[in-house]
């Protein structure tokens, strides 16, 4: 309740108006905000960010991914095409943090009291690892977007080629990082690490490993741009994040504003997709996409069901055949639960992006080892941050992590990075936006489209742009579509990264 506290406080310093006599200017909103508060600003964009919700901003990748089936409604999990909004992560949430940036970068003398909330370098630092997250995620989502001039005041922005935006945010995060001052006052502002600023630096050089691997299909070779990149974060002597705790985790709380936010969803409309359920559970001949064939109790944090021996609903269903399952395993409470808390980035994810940069040959690490430690992570991760978030009974399947792993190992024998890019689709449950980008970058594990697909029987490879683009910023538009291949605002076209 302590982050929750801060951040009323917070809000409500915004929206206390000044005293106003003269009445000088009767278009004044006496109502609204009489001055800039950046503490607030930056702890509104890490909340707005965390709840967005609804099906373009939380739910449809779970279903390209096949974490979940849909029972009703089946439009996505069968690929319908239908323009997406963007601005849940423009508005409120890269704006605010663009107030904070602009301010710092571009104020010779800050104002005292500002400073009093956290030194400019560390407000500064954080803001900016903060909209590398949130860029991310958006040219991930749909490719070339407004960047460069947006927030400019421009009606019509120019799109920056998804190229441009990734060697930009890399190096914006080196910066970040750097800047930040473990001597000066931490920004009061933060929900993520509560003014723990090392770990602010662990999280940049993760951020830089996740989105140096994103690029190996552009730049492969290990004398590469990425792997250069991928090297230099792991060779800060800061350090990645490699213990769950200093893992990048929001707290959300049963209020409203602060909720988890698939609990503004209809969960029953939904159910654990078979192909997830078979994988974790090892079934040999089943809806399995993986290599594994080794029980894996991580489903017990996963599933609703207390019994490992448990069916999802099979995947793509229509709504006639899927309706009648309702009694099969759904996402567990303890995730479908309001203050069940949200990652950023986690000590697994971090680790089998090292095990898969050794394998590519990278690094000098060891990648097998990587493997193993980061498998043996995600099962303690899980289990603390998930399995005992208070939704359902808790759920403590870290004592069972070394002996899957060792099973893993042996079946990366045969096939190294298909098995490390497996075990990331299953340690990054339920974060599915980031475990789409993967599969779309690999293609593993070998998901097989729904049968009843409306798009041609392709698993969606990006959002459409948002309808009022093609129609308000055409020219921007025409030019973000020719860059996809093949060049259509499609969801089977594939983005800069994936090409």
């Amino acid at each position: 309740m302590k982050k929750i506290s801060i951040i009323l406080a917070l809000f409500a310093g915004v929206f206390i108006s000044c005293e106003n006599n003269d009445f000088g200017n009767l278009n004044e909103n006496v109502n609204g905000a009489q001055e800039t508060d950046l503490q607030a600003l930056m702890a509104g964009s890490i909340v707005r960010y965390t709840t967005l919700t609804g099906r373009d901003n939380l739910l449809k990748p779970t279903l390209y991914v096949q974490y979940q089936s849909q029972r009703v409604y089946v439009d996505e999990q069968n690929y319908n095409q239908s323009p997406a909004s963007w601005n849940g992560f423009y508005v409120q949430t890269l704006s605010n943090l663009n107030v904070i940036t602009d301010y710092f970068e571009n104020t010779a003398n800050p104002d005292p009291k500002f400073l009093l909330k956290g030194s400019a370098n560390n407000q500064l630092g954080v803001a900016k690892i903060m909209k590398a997250i949130i860029w991310k995620r958006i040219t991930d989502t749909w490719g070339d977007i407004p960047y460069e001039q947006a927030f400019k005041g421009i009606l019509v922005p120019t799109y920056s080629t998804q190229e441009f935006i990734y060697k930009s945010e890399i190096a914006s995060l080196i910066a970040a990082r750097n800047m930040i001052n473990e001597s000066e006052l931490p920004p009061t502002g933060d929900l993520i690490y509560d003014g723990d600023l090392l770990k602010w630096k662990k999280l940049a050089n993760s951020m830089i490993m996740s989105m140096s691997i994103q690029l190996s299909k552009k730049y492969p070779a290990p004398g590469g741009y990425a792997a250069i990149q991928f090297n230099n974060a792991l060779s800060d002597p800061n350090g990645s994040i490699a213990t769950v705790s200093d893992e990048a985790w929001f707290s959300h709380t049963n209020v409203p504003g602060f909720e988890n936010p698939y609990v503004a969803n209809r969960r029953n409309d939904y159910g654990l997709s078979k192909t997830l359920t078979d994988a974790l559970q090892g079934e040999a001949l089943s809806d399995n996409p993986t290599s594994n064939h080794t029980l894996d109790n991580r489903i017990l944090i996963f599933s609703n069901k207390t019994t490992v021996a448990t069916d999802g609903i099979p995947y793509g269903l229509t709504q006639a055949a899927s309706t009648p399952l309702n009694a099969r395993a759904k996402l567990s409470l303890n995730i479908w639960y309001a203050a069940a808390p949200t990652s950023f980035m986690t000590a697994s994810y971090t680790l089998l992006n090292r095990a898969e940069a050794a394998a590519l040959g990278w690094t000098t690490e060891n990648a097998l080892n990587m493997l193993e430690t980061g498998i043996i992570k995600s099962f303690e991760s899980l289990s603390i941050k998930l399995g005992a978030s208070g939704g359902a009974a808790t759920v403590n399947v870290t004592a069972s992590g070394p002996a899957y792993a060792l099973a893993r190992k042996t079946d990366a024998a045969t096939n190294l990075l298909k098995v490390i890019r497996e075990e990331k689709w299953v340690a990054l449950f339920p974060s599915a936006f980031d475990a789409w980008s993967e599969w779309r970058r690999t293609g593993v594990p070998a998901l097989v489209p729904s049968t009843n697909a409306l798009n041609g029987g392709v698993i969606p490879t990006r959002y459409l742009y948002p309808s009022v683009e093609q129609s308000t910023n055409t020219t921007s538009y025409t030019a973000g579509v020719n860059t996809l291949v093949p060049a259509v605002d499609d969801n089977k076209s594939k983005i800069w990264w994936a090409q």
